[in-house]
């Protein structure tokens, strides 16, 4: 409904709210009499209006005015009026809502002490004042996410439960979880209505599920709900662990995919987030002091608690660590054995019978023999006791059903990160791939340990689990498992696996083509090639021509190119064209890039011009043939490269012969040419040549012209067409407008909306305009507008104008802002400045503000202009800040200054931090300096951590001088390390 009305009020040619207050004032045909501010909340708040009289009233006005069919738009407005008043919002109100129903964490018991309230006392720190802010905006009218980052315990449900309360009246809370979170997300987040709290508690569950394009969709779905101003205001209250948080936010390394592209721009993009920390600070403590009279658990907590932990130890942590520590040998294999199942994939229910076969190999024979025939009762006991009335490490999960089932056990949440951290390093032994093998029951679960066992070279395991996963309907392993098979020398069960997933999921894959090219069945090799190409890879075509031409075959590799450039294959048309001119088979070589444009493509053609033009051959009567066949882009081409060259003539008489031919972006390269050599009034013809063909993007830029020529009247009315046409730039450019007419407020407004549409450089322009009249304050709050609307450069922009006025601080401090919000490059690019303009100590003030990513960076700077030990001193300050993996970095600069314990101390310090990958570097420079048997230890290290490329670089080290070098990379290793047998 707010989306029709405001149409209408373009429509309408924006007319003034105290004019069309006026009309409807004194015309008895209008069923209300909407006041000038009741007239402009109809239009420009997004509240849902009271009144259907009113509502209705302005509609018909806006419709007269603009020439609509008054009667149907009035019946049209009462009908969504209607619907939108009736519409059952979701989730409940804020009032009625369960903090345990909300996922948060039950409080330690105090003895003696039976009456108190579910919750203890909570006391305010830092970090609960900067989610208040946000929250606060949020009931101001401004959608906002906020994700709290931290570990276990530390009482981040609890904080977002408080300040739920902060919310004004009329707020509901939505949690999704049902059938599962992400799927209840997915298929009701459009249902989301203005006022409404997203409750996103272990955002993992959302935004890292198991099917990546259904949390791709949940992340691109909320995205859209805190952009889209007519569902706002949105608040979307999110919790993590800080392992999950990683990998969702870290942009990904040039050329490869980029997972998590959606998530990261709304977690980093359009929302913030909270960094909770473990502890409580020595003015948290003394405030909680003043507190604690009021809750005998806080008190305990505070008495019993060490380093601060407060949460925890409300939480029942310190016991439940105490009785982990303080564990039977028994209990600790048990615990262990739950942890590494976790840490490696299964699910959080774990048999009795693969606890138990798995626990065994955890003790050695000597534990064994002295815990006695009921030593697993003993340790399930122990592990079972509450602690101060939270659960204990490792409990029963009740069920509801008289049937028999086996019994399954959970592990406490914070041993379950307590594992991960701790056993991070550590590979389990033999019992546990045999539990695993024996006792797993869901394919999911198998599979995910035979991804842990593989990415750990332990390639046996690897292939019983998937093969178990298989015989429990897991068909998605099936390649994986013929992968490794065919690695083993079993190449004929290898085929069969390959058969059996291309009937499962019709997929052809270049293994399967391989193999049967191989076993001499070519025609077979080649149906199935034709048929991946079918499917979108021309790939298998290509290799298989390849396998063809080093068999001597070059007729039969000839002829599967040329398959693959008929069946789609872009690139390789493009491979031919040059392959032949180069050649000098020009012939055949026009004959792939005419084909291939029938094919759909003027790819392998722009080629071929661009070749002959490097080489100063005659390429006009390509684009002539092309152009007489309805293709343009050659011409385009053609007409961009004669004007680099400095042959404007050319350009423009090429693009003249495009624009004869339908083109209309010629007629618009045409016009910026024509514009560009001050012929304005050919520009113009031109354009308008486009605008008649329905180019709105051509109608803006004659408006734009005809602004620059002095003619604002017939710009208003151009932009205001195109604005029509549901352009964002041209609703910017009249925000512009009605900016230098003095209604900067209706300004603002009309550049809000474009911002919606995705057109953000009205809110740039008037950022500027505030900060040049010295309105810092306005400045900033459309600067936090763009910012919503995903533009962080307004902040950027703000921050170089207040640099430039000598205002560092400030300066700093948006920049700062712009860093947080996604923007990764705007403050390297001040520190740099910094650094470049001597000032090595606000570079460094800057950098350490932006925490480990700046300082990172500013070592390198630093070690680039020779200083190594400044950029080894930043290095540390940045793994202070949590950038533990330039770790590496500190390894590598030990290591080649020859302190190499030092080198080996960082580098386990990075792994057991999480980057594993530094073992292996580290072995790579040993391997490089000759240093073999370090080399071989760190990258069984490696394997052993999950490093997938361990196993292939630990087989090449060993090729030079081991004869059975092939067994490792063939068979993997054996669960104590060593190589394995064939199997």
């Amino acid at each position: 409904m707010k989306e029709h009305l405001y149409r209408l009020y373009l429509e309408a040619g924006s007319p003034p709210v105290k004019s069309m207050a006026s009309a409807m004032e004194h015309d008895d045909s209008f069923p209300g009499r909407p006041s000038k501010a009741t007239v402009h909340r109809i239009i420009g708040s997004d509240e849902l209006a009271a009144g259907q009289e009113d509502v209705v009233s302005v509609a018909v006005l806006l419709a007269r005015m603009a020439g609509e069919d008054a009667e149907a738009v009035g019946r049209r407005i009462k009908e969504m009026w209607v619907a939108a008043h009736l519409a059952e919002p979701l989730g409940a109100p804020v009032n009625e809502l369960d903090p345990f129903a909300l996922e948060v964490h039950p409080a330690i018991t105090v003895p003696g002490q039976e009456s108190l309230p579910a919750l203890p006392l909570y006391v305010e720190r830092a970090h609960d004042r900067e989610l208040n802010e946000a929250v606060e905006r949020a009931g101001r009218g401004e959608s906002v996410m906020v994700t709290l980052v931290g570990e276990s315990s530390t009482g981040k449900t609890r904080t977002c439960w408080e300040a739920l309360r902060r919310l004004p009246e009329g707020w509901r809370v939505w949690h999704p979880y049902d059938p599962s979170r992400p799927d209840a997300a997915l298929h009701h987040i459009k249902e989301v209505s203005p006022r409404t709290v997203i409750w996103l508690n272990e955002a993992q569950h959302y935004l890292l599920a198991q099917d990546l394009r259904t949390a791709e969709s949940v992340a691109s779905a909320l995205r859209t709900a805190l952009t889209d101003r007519r569902r706002g205001p949105v608040l979307v209250l999110a919790t993590i662990w800080p392992r999950f948080w990683d990998p969702l936010t870290a942009p990904s390394a040039t050329g490869y995919e980029d997972r998590y592209e959606q998530q990261r721009k709304l977690l980093t993009g359009i929302g913030s987030h909270i960094v909770v920390p473990k502890a409580f600070t020595d003015l948290d403590l003394e405030q909680a002091w003043q507190q604690a009279d009021g809750d005998p658990r806080l008190q305990s907590a505070l008495t019993g608690a060490a380093d601060g932990e407060i949460t925890q130890f409300l939480a029942g942590v310190p016991r439940l660590m105490t009785r982990y520590r303080t564990a039977t040998p028994g209990a600790a294999a048990l615990i262990h054995a739950a942890m590494d199942f976790r840490r490696l994939g299964h699910g959080p229910a774990l048999r009795h019978d693969l606890l138990e076969r798995a626990a065994e190999g955890y003790l050695t024979d000597r534990e064994l023999s002295l815990l006695g025939p009921e030593w697993m009762a003993d340790a399930l006991a122990f592990c079972a006791e509450p602690c101060y009335g939270v659960l204990g490490p490792l409990t029963q999960v009740p069920y509801r059903s008289d049937e028999a089932r086996e019994p399954t056990y959970r592990l406490a949440d914070y041993l379950e990160q307590q594992g991960r951290v701790e056993r991070r390093l550590a590979c389990p032994p033999a019992s546990f791939w045999q539990a695993a093998v024996r006792h797993c029951t869901s394919s999911d679960d198998c599979a995910a340990l035979g991804g842990a066992a593989e990415t750990r070279g332990r390639l046996r395991a690897a292939a019983e689990l998937y093969e178990r996963a298989v015989g429990e309907g897991n068909t998605v392993v099936l390649p994986r498992l013929a992968r490794l098979k065919e690695r083993a020398g079993h190449t004929e069960e290898a085929a069969r696996l390959y058969e059996a997933a291309y009937r499962n999921d019709d997929v052809a894959r270049w293994e399967l083509v391989r193999l049967r090219g191989l076993a001499g069945y070519r025609g077979g090799a080649e149906d199935l090639a034709v048929q991946a190409a079918h499917q979108g890879d021309t790939s298998c075509l290509i290799k298989l021509s390849q396998l063809w031409l080093e068999s001597g075959d070059e007729d039969s590799a000839e002829r599967l190119r040329r398959t693959a450039a008929e069946r789609g294959g872009y690139s390789t048309f493009a491979e031919l064209v040059r392959t032949r001119e180069a050649a000098g088979d020009h012939e055949s070589a026009e004959e792939f890039a005419f084909a291939s444009m029938e094919a759909g493509s003027t790819y392998a053609l722009s080629e071929l011009i661009r070749v002959r033009e490097k080489a100063g051959r005659y390429a006009e009567d390509l684009v002539a043939r092309a152009t007489e066949r309805g293709k343009v882009r050659p011409v385009l081409m053609l007409a961009r490269a004669r004007e680099r060259s400095g042959d404007v003539q050319g350009a423009e008489s090429l693009l003249a012969q495009a624009a004869r031919n339908g083109s209309v972006f010629a007629l618009m390269e045409h016009a910026r040419l024509r514009r560009k050599a001050g012929d304005k009034q050919q520009a113009e013809s031109l354009l308008r040549s486009a605008v008649k063909k329905g180019s709105t993007v051509a109608l803006i830029e004659l408006a734009r012209l005809r602004e620059k020529e002095g003619d604002p009247a017939d710009a208003l009315r151009l932009f205001r067409i195109a604005a029509n046409r549901e352009s964002g730039d041209a609703l910017a450019a009249l925000a512009l407008f009605r900016e230098q007419a003095g209604a900067s407020a209706e300004a603002e407004a009309m550049a809000c909306v474009a911002a919606d549409a995705g057109s953000t450089f009205a809110l740039l322009e008037l950022v500027w305009r505030r900060e040049q009249t010295r309105d810092r304050k306005g400045a900033e709050r459309l600067a936090d507008t763009a910012l919503r609307a995903g533009n962080a450069g307004a902040l950027v922009l703000l921050a170089r104008l207040r640099e430039k006025e000598g205002d560092a601080a400030e300066a700093d401090r948006l920049v700062l802002r712009a860093d947080r919000s996604g923007n990764r490059f705007a403050l390297n690019e001040f520190v740099r400045r910094r650094e470049s303009a001597d000032d090595p100590e606000g570079a460094e003030r800057l950098a350490l503000a932006g925490g480990g990513r700046a300082l990172s960076q500013l070592a390198r700077l630093r070690e680039e202009a020779g200083s190594a030990a400044e950029a080894e001193r930043l290095y540390h300050l940045a793994v202070d800040r949590g950038e533990i993996g330039v770790l590496g970095e500190v390894v590598r600069l030990k290591e080649e200054a020859g302190h190499h314990e030092e080198a080996d101390a960082y580098t386990r310090r990075a792994a057991r931090a999480g980057h594993i990958d530094a073992l292996a570097v580290l072995a790579k420079l040993r391997a490089e300096s000759g240093a073999v048997d370090d080399a071989d230890r760190l990258y069984r290290a490696a394997a052993d951590a999950g490093f997938h490329d361990a196993l292939g670089e630990l087989a090449e080290l060993h090729r030079s001088w081991d004869p059975a070098w092939e067994n490792l990379w063939r068979y993997g290793l054996a669960p104590d390390g060593s190589t394995s047998v064939p199997w």
